[in-house]
């Protein structure tokens, strides 16, 4: 054929050519896969990381909207006067609406319905704490002990979706409204959650915490007191010379205590021991008293000493749902021994503190421990 558009060599040898037309390659499937594999790696060691930093960024974002958005609402409130003068938390809220745009409120009984069930902290030695946040009823339930009133909390939802508990300071230090229209906001104790209910639910995550506001392990927290909840004391140990040492130690009387075989008093002590705890001495459970009782009459506080018994009191309105003692119920046992046989213990009624002493092996006592 003349002028052939194609030309061949034909001096080159065969396998020659085969390998001058093949010289196209591509990755094989096995190669293929790997590099998925490696991709799919990298992507589990780093998305975690990224997703994590986005979180970090919008909780903090949502954080300082928040503080902005309370600062200018609460510089409205003291330019109109507002921001003191109200006598529970309640009352405040009902004019903190007209502020803030807040779409739910919940009284301290329904605390859940507006946050979130559970947040986690960090407790003692750096662990992980679990709160229960419908136990956070009260300012002092936040670690706000050192205000001049303890008043109810409240939870609420904003329309941007942030929840917040809430406590209010009646007494508080706030600037005058003429003089001074400053951004504090002393006269509030609050946590908020910057995303509701979504996860984590972790204070110094999606939580934040206003000056003041603190959690620990303590059950019930009274002023600067810290007592678990009360229990039955119903469970005897052997004190006498053949219980064990680690018994015996409770009440080193011994044998000259006729109730050491059923020693009750001592087997309260060991349940506060074991949670890490003590039966509150006399004076303690004295003290006790003067933080939960005031005046009946005009409401002011009292002051009951170790040894006495008072009445004309009424238990103060933050105590009585969620009191660390039941009133007109039970004697509870202090760790203050009367002799070898009999202990002081402390009634508590609706309308005063009783003082006096009882057997060590009574039976139908009640405990209450005081943190060590």
């Amino acid at each position: 054929m003349k002028n052939s558009l194609i030309k061949v060599n034909t001096s080159m040898k065969g396998d020659e050519l085969m390998t001058t037309k093949n010289t196209k390659s591509a990755f094989t499937l096995a190669e293929v896969l790997i590099t998925l594999a490696v991709i799919g790696i990298v992507a589990v060691l780093t998305l975690p990381g990224l997703i994590q930093n986005h979180n970090e960024k919008a909780w903090s974002t949502a954080k300082d909207l928040w503080e902005k958005k309370l600062t200018e609402t609460v510089r409205r409130m003291n330019t109109d006067g507002v921001m003191t003068g109200h006598d529970t938390t309640e009352d405040f809220m009902d004019t903190f609406k007209q502020y803030m745009k807040v779409i739910k409120t919940c009284d301290n009984t329904d605390i859940n319905k507006c946050y979130s069930p559970k947040v986690v902290t960090t407790g003692s030695n750096e662990e992980p704490l679990e709160v229960e946040t419908d136990s956070l009823t009260s300012a002092s339930s936040m670690g706000l002990t050192s205000w001049q009133s303890n008043t109810n909390t409240m939870s609420f939802v904003v329309a941007d979706g942030t929840t917040v508990i809430m406590a209010y300071q009646k007494e508080c230090p706030y600037a005058d409204p003429i003089e001074d229209t400053g951004s504090q906001v002393s006269c509030m104790g609050y946590m908020v959650d910057v995303n509701g209910k979504k996860g984590p639910n972790r204070v110094g995550k999606d939580i934040q915490l206003s000056s003041g506001v603190a959690f620990s392990t303590c059950d019930n927290p009274i002023g600067d007191m810290c007592w678990s909840t009360e229990f039955a004391a119903n469970t005897a140990i052997n004190t006498c010379s053949d219980g064990t040492e680690e018994d015996k130690a409770y009440d080193p009387t011994g044998d000259t205590n006729s109730y050491c075989a059923n020693n009750y008093w001592a087997g309260a002590k060991k349940a506060c021991d074991q949670k890490n705890m003590s039966l509150p001495t006399r004076a303690q459970l004295a003290q006790l008293a003067s933080e939960l009782y005031v005046n009946s009459s005009d409401g002011s506080a009292v002051t009951i000493g170790a040894n006495e018994t008072k009445s004309g009191l009424k238990v103060k309105d933050e105590y009585t749902q969620n009191p660390p003692i039941k009133y007109n119920a039970y004697y509870y046992y202090s760790s203050t021994e009367f002799n070898t046989t009999e202990v002081y213990i402390k009634g508590f009624y609706p309308d005063g503190a009783l003082d006096t002493d009882t057997y060590k092996g009574h039976s139908y006592a009640h405990a209450v421990c005081i943190s060590n």
